[in-house]
């Protein structure tokens, strides 16, 4: 177990907190007890641990013991003991007399998808194969079972959406083709008939990612959606990193032809999730995806200049559309996250957007 041990710094600069001017609304907030800390400067306790706890269910043993971490999201496992109800979404009453919680949809999404410039599923320019590979891309798109996923491991609580334009901005669309994210086994076997694939051609497909149990099981499911459509389960490979770092390097280093991530949005504009695919961010930038599309690249010059408005929003939904279009990637799922922190801290951990600032106003009941 790592952690990072955060001091209190006698010379932070003196703001007091002005909940008026944050949004507080009592009706909303009031549980958290954060009103103790209005007008008040931070940081308000001496020391904060931030514990990085890699199992789900150390982490909840942890949490549960009373005395060690504070905070803590609720893992899959043990979600039947904390969810009463899902639609609506509520928590059984043994949990809300021990815990403060909060619901949140975060603003990013988890998806996987290739290295475009991997000629193992990507492009190497003879027309031939490139138009053969995009075949073989969209089968494995179509393979993909997004509610079984969501069940599995997100309680049946994330919103599934088509591409990269999450929920969380004003640009998305909940009326897109759903095609996409629709499981279609037909559909993915005639692709790869129609385009000349036979399972003794396909090729190994290493699954990359970061090493931990929950990987693990991401990818014995994805390998079960691919055996569905013919493909031999013995060229469907685990290639998990021991960290994230060294998985981010192999991601820069263009190592990674399949890869499986999160993004969180940096700030609420779809620009922010479509500049993943913009041919001068490919890698060693934040297009893994190393896509490069002269036609995606001049649209989205042009939308990204513009102001919010209906013609950015066209221009953003016409690029979210080529890119599931060249199935470079299998998108997308938002998850709703359920946060669980002890009544005697108080705060609000938000941590979407800048949201992660929420730290420097945590403070303890006397």
């Amino acid at each position: 177990q790592e952690k990072a041990v955060l001091f209190k710094n006698p010379k932070f600069r003196q703001e007091p907190v002005d909940l008026a001017f944050e949004g507080y609304d009592e009706a909303k907030h009031g549980f958290s007890g954060v009103k103790e800390i209005d007008g008040k400067s931070p940081p308000f306790v001496d020391v904060v641990e931030v514990n990085f706890i890699k199992e789900s269910s150390s982490r909840w043993n942890s949490f549960t013991k009373g005395n060690e971490i504070q905070y803590t999201t609720v893992p899959k496992e043990k979600s039947s003991s904390v969810i009463m109800t899902k639609k609506p979404l509520t928590l059984f009453p043994q949990i809300l007399e021990k815990y403060n919680h909060i619901f949140n949809v975060e603003s990013g999404f988890v998806y996987s998808g290739f290295d475009m410039a991997n000629p193992t599923f990507g492009n190497n320019g003879d027309a031939e194969h490139d138009a053969k590979n995009k075949a073989l891309r969209c089968a494995i798109q179509k393979s993909f079972n997004w509610d079984q996923r969501n069940r599995a491991f997100y309680f049946n609580l994330g919103t599934v959406f088509p591409g990269v334009i999450t929920p969380s901005v004003m640009e998305f669309d909940p009326n897109a083709d759903k095609s996409s994210i629709t499981l279609d086994i037909e559909g993915g076997k005639k692709l790869l008939a129609d385009a000349g694939w036979r399972p003794e051609d396909l090729p190994v497909l290493e699954y990359h990612t970061s090493g931990n149990v929950s990987s693990r099981m991401f990818f014995e499911q994805f390998r079960g959606f691919l055996k569905k459509i013919g493909y031999p389960v013995n060229k469907v490979k685990y290639h998990p990193y021991p960290s994230f770092g060294s998985f981010s390097k192999a991601l820069k280093n263009g190592e990674t032809p399949y890869f499986t991530l999160a993004w969180g949005l940096d700030y609420p504009d779809a620009e922010n999730t479509l500049q993943l695919f913009y041919g001068p961010n490919k890698s060693p930038g934040s297009n893994s995806f190393n896509y490069v599309n002269p036609e995606f690249d001049k649209l989205f010059e042009e939308a990204k200049v513009l102001q919010p408005s209906p013609e950015r929003t066209k221009l953003y939904r016409k690029l979210n559309q080529m890119v599931i279009d060249d199935c470079v990637v299998i998108s997308g799922l938002s998850r709703n996250r359920i946060y669980l922190w002890h009544k005697d801290v108080i705060m609000i951990p938000d941590r979407e957007i800048l949201g992660g600032f929420f730290l420097r106003y945590v403070d303890v009941k006397d």
